[in-house]
């Protein structure tokens, strides 16, 4: 995962929050489920890197790939927008 933006933006998105990951999926997990290579940690030699090395290591590759699944399967089933709407509008009935 890369995220490079303007070094204000950076700067100030630092200040602002506060979370231990940026990708969602990381997020989610509570732990590095994918490397982030964030402003200037995202160097070509870093993606490089990190990039021959899942293409060298399959168990990597599906190691990520069965994390994804728990993550996905903890969200639930689809429709979560719609089942949220359902229950506030039975509480404000």
């Amino acid at each position: 995962v890369l995220y490079i933006t303007s070094p204000l933006l950076f700067y100030i998105g630092r200040r602002v929050i506060n979370v231990p990951y940026l990708a969602m999926p990381n997020l989610l997990a509570g732990r590095m489920v994918y490397p982030e290579l964030i402003q200037d940690a995202a160097s070509p030699e870093a993606i490089s890197r990190i990039a021959l090395d899942l293409l060298s290591h399959p168990e990597m590759r599906a190691a990520m790939s069965s994390e994804l699944d728990g993550i996905v399967a903890a969200l639930g089933s689809p429709g979560a927008s719609r089942r949220a709407a359902t229950i506030l509008l039975n509480e404000l009935h």
